[in-house]
């Protein structure tokens, strides 16, 4: 169970939250939302225990499990920690099987007595895993993680080499494994295909904990949360209700809270003039008048106060200088990963102002092949040819563009070399102008997300290679994207697993991967982009 009392957070001088008081009690399944930068990762933490409160205290009792939106390499148990094993650390058997395993490794040079008692202990270890139920929960750990589309192939790869999407899926895998009483999940559903969406939300239906969520998946929060925290202006209100019914009763609750306030401004006004009136009159009636002031204070202290609507992100991408017919040439390229070949010989060229849509299964290599495209990462054959004048920008799903320890201001004078002024107005058209001295890799998931497109539209590439970009943006933020997007006449190269933003881009072209086969894109093809 989780209770906060009268939370306050600060991140610098800005306060995120303030008078926060709620609870998450076993059955609860509550979702958490507001807009990209409105501090919920940072109330996640700080309920979590990662991050401090200014003011207010945080009551934790039983097993919490929090899944990071970040895909940060995790602090491993074990240097050289399989997926699998990752998984299984989250309860006590983990431990038990990586001592299995060492002991069964010393077996084959020990001799004599010395292996006697070796296989002994190898025997108790065995035996008290057993019974603790081992091998039945590492059956549990392989169907969960099977559910959430990870493969058994990567269940026995080291956490080391995976990457940023791959780590979180195994992340998630490894809390819902964990025996919890409280669930926190940042972000649960980016990088999981249709199917394992569809299972979670049936997990999460059936889950005896408490649960607190924050995401921008609606079918998520529509399907399986029965209340909402709502974090606007740094307060939290409170709705009974999924996601759908929240939007409905939060525009009834300021409908009606703007006809109050609108009564009690004409209340006022009424009053001011007649203390207007009265005051250059008679002694009574300038006693009058005062009366009348005294309530107009009280009531002007009393006010309902009705909320701006929240400044809205706007994205626009310079109409870049032209690149040749045919800026983006793919001859031959294969990679592989040690024993795991990705793909092999792909094929294409991307044409002028085209909208070219990368589909695949997790693990076709579509990431890799963006990565190969940018330049950021080398293929084991083949090569890739930029035509005439053509310049390219590169959104990286995990941010990896975005460094510690480096101002979010920094960033952006990297990425172009333009006025101050005109990077600072750009950041604010993002929403981070007051965010400007601050450490990139201290923002939250959806304002990295705004500052890699923001270092984009500064650096005016006329190839865009987007690997899933409206990951962690809130609903507003992404149509601002997708309609940037449209404007654009430039070429497009996206990675997403998002059917609505592909189907409103109307991508002209599809490969799909790993085959590397070329087709024209149609609504057929969306089907596929949801298994993504």
């Amino acid at each position: 169970m989780l209770i906060a009392r009268d939370l306050r957070l600060d991140v610098g001088t800005r306060t995120l939250v303030r008078g926060a008081a709620f609870s998450v009690q076993s059955g609860d399944r509550i979702g958490l939302v507001g807009r990209n930068g409105t501090g919920k990762t940072t109330l996640m933490r700080s309920l979590m225990g990662d991050v401090e409160p200014t003011e207010g205290t945080v009551l934790r009792s039983g097993r919490i499990g929090f899944f990071s939106q970040e895909a940060a390499l995790p602090e491993l148990e074990h240097p050289d920690a399989t997926a699998l094993e990752r998984i299984l650390m989250a309860r006590e058997i983990g431990a038990m099987q990586r001592r299995i395993e060492e002991a069964r490794a010393r077996l084959d040079s020990l001799e004599g007595e010395e292996r006697d008692r070796a296989i002994a202990k190898f025997s108790r270890l065995h035996d008290e895993f057993e019974a603790k139920g081992g091998f039945v929960a590492e059956a549990e750990a392989k169907r969960i993680a099977s559910k959430i589309g990870i493969g058994n192939d990567e269940l026995h790869q080291s956490v080391l080499t995976m990457s940023g999407g791959q780590r979180r899926r195994v992340e998630l895998a490894r809390i819902l494994f964990a025996e919890t009483d409280v669930l926190l999940l940042d972000e649960p559903t980016n990088h999981l295909d249709l199917d394992a969406k569809v299972w979670l939300i049936e997990y999460l239906n059936s889950y005896k904990g408490g649960m607190l969520v924050v995401s921008h998946d609606l079918p998520l929060l529509d399907e399986a949360i029965t209340e909402v925290l709502a974090l606007e202006h740094g307060e939290i209100e409170h709705y009974r209700g999924n996601y759908s019914h929240y939007l409905v009763e939060r525009d009834a609750r300021r409908e009606r809270k703007e006809k109050e306030r609108k009564h009690q401004d004409e209340h006022i006004a009424r009053l001011e003039e007649n203390i207007r009136r009265f005051k250059g009159t008679t002694d009574k009636m300038a006693k009058v008048a005062r009366a009348m002031e005294t309530r107009v204070d009280r009531m002007k202290r009393e006010l309902v106060e009705v909320q701006k609507s929240g400044k809205k992100v706007k994205v626009v991408f310079p109409q870049p200088d032209p690149s040749g017919r045919v800026p983006l040439v793919v001859t031959g390229l294969a990679k592989a990963f040690g024993d795991n070949l990705v793909f092999i010989d792909i094929e294409f060229a991307v044409e002028r102002g085209e909208r070219m849509l990368l589909i695949g299964l997790n693990g076709a290599g579509k990431t890799t092949l963006l990565r190969i495209l940018a330049g950021v990462e080398t293929s084991d054959l083949g090569e890739v040819s930029l035509g005439h004048k053509a310049t390219v920008g590169y959104y990286a799903q995990e941010h990896e563009q975005i460094l510690e320890g480096v101002t979010v201001f920094d960033h952006m004078r990297e990425a172009a070399r333009l006025p101050d002024q005109t990077l600072r107005t750009l950041l604010g058209t993002f929403l981070l102008a007051d965010k400007v001295e601050q450490n990139a890799s201290t923002l939250s998931g959806g304002e990295k997300t705004k500052l890699a497109l923001a270092m984009l539209v500064a650096s005016r590439p006329n190839v865009l290679l987007l690997d899933e970009p409206t990951n962690n943006l809130d609903p507003q933020a992404k149509e601002a994207l997708l309609d940037a997007l449209t404007l654009y006449e430039g070429t497009v190269v996206l990675v997403s697993h998002d059917t609505d933003f592909v189907a409103q881009l109307i991508p002209d072209r599809a490969v799909l991967m790993p085959e590397g086969e070329m087709r024209f894109f149609d609504e057929e093809l969306l089907d596929l982009v949801a298994l993504a």
